[in-house]
């Protein structure tokens, strides 16, 4: 019931807000589809690999599945990017994370730290994918010389050129945000190998509410989240899409 309640709040948070601010669009819906899929293919790379290492219990709980039902959290898959994208942010969220039991892998101490940069790893191979196909749906449509790609209209050309700009951006968003090297971030696990388990231990100790807390600076000041990816989003877009494509 819990649930079902924080469901039913947040849909009708966002969609009154959608609705006051006028961006209750396709547009907006192709970007929270782009931060699904997203989120979803990351926490099942996290189960393919710990599977390839002999850990079941991710298959065994079905979280390998594609259906975004298995994945999604209320909160951090789709209440929580959406009120980013309504600050006209970048839509930051998480996934149920898939759970793993380290003491069924083989290779244990390598196995947890590849197990935890494939979530990353495969952010970063979606958005350069994205940035490819990208280019060549430009080029194939005459884009970059008859016209805007983002010039707001709602043909299927348009739209589906949108979404894999949007797709590639929130990837590569989610690639430089989950390898920080703070708790419970993926990147915590690179830090982990680095200092050691003894050490390691003090410092989580000392970080746990460090992500919570910059959650809450970024709903008080959202300039801040602007300034911390806005390097990200602009590479990106510098490197796959022209110029002539967008204004």
């Amino acid at each position: 019931m819990k649930t079902k309640a924080l469901w039913a709040i947040g849909i009708l948070l966002i969609a009154g807000l959608a609705v006051s601010r006028h961006i209750l669009t396709i547009y907006f819906g192709l970007n929270i589809l782009a931060a699904v899929v997203a989120l979803v293919l990351h926490e099942v790379s996290h189960g393919i690999v710990a599977l390839y290492y002999g850990d079941h219990t991710a298959a065994d709980r079905g979280r390998l599945s594609l259906n975004p039902k298995a994945h999604i959290d209320p909160f951090g898959t789709v209440i929580l990017p959406a009120l980013l994208l309504l600050l006209h942010l970048s839509p930051l969220g998480y996934a149920k994370p898939v759970p793993i039991d380290p003491s069924r892998m083989r290779n244990r101490r390598r196995a947890t730290l590849v197990v935890a940069v494939a979530g990353p790893l495969t952010n970063l191979v979606l958005s350069l994918v994205a940035g490819i196909v990208l280019r060549l749906y430009i080029y194939s449509t005459s884009y970059s010389s008859t016209g805007p790609l983002l010039s707001g209209g709602n043909s299927p050309s348009a739209l589906l050129g949108y979404f894999w700009i949007y797709f590639g951006v929130i990837n590569a968003v989610l690639f430089v945000f989950n390898i920080l090297p703070i708790p419970p971030l993926d990147g915590s696990a690179i830090l982990r190998r680095i200092l050691g388990e003894g050490r390691y231990a003090l410092v989580v100790g000392n970080m746990k509410f460090f992500l919570p807390i910059l959650l809450i600076l970024v709903f008080i000041f959202p300039a801040l989240l602007a300034h911390l990816f806005s390097p990200v989003i602009n590479t990106w877009l510098s490197i796959f899409v022209p110029t002539s494509a967008i204004i």
